[in-house]
């Protein structure tokens, strides 16, 4: 695979996040922090990625976003109701 290095890449950051949740299992906060961050590094990955690719459009881009922002929402407001 010729991008297996972002791939990883990505895995690690979000391995490293997943990581951080556990580890702040009491501190609801700082989950919604990583959570937010996690989002942001994911839309700042997907757009670095597709430019090396020499991919970058924006509806690609607008799906990452759409993505993250959903994804952070949901776990937001799983947390606040936990």
């Amino acid at each position: 695979m010729k991008y297996l290095k972002h791939y990883l890449i990505l895995a690690a950051i979000l391995s490293v996040g997943f990581g951080l949740f556990w580890i702040f299992n009491y501190n609801r906060t700082a989950q919604i922090w990583i959570t937010l961050i996690l989002g942001v590094i994911y839309v700042i990955w997907g757009v670095v990625h597709h430019a090396l690719r020499h991919e970058f459009h924006w509806q690609i881009i607008w799906e990452y976003l759409v993505v993250a922002t959903l994804v952070s929402l949901v776990v937001t407001f799983l947390l606040i109701r936990a």
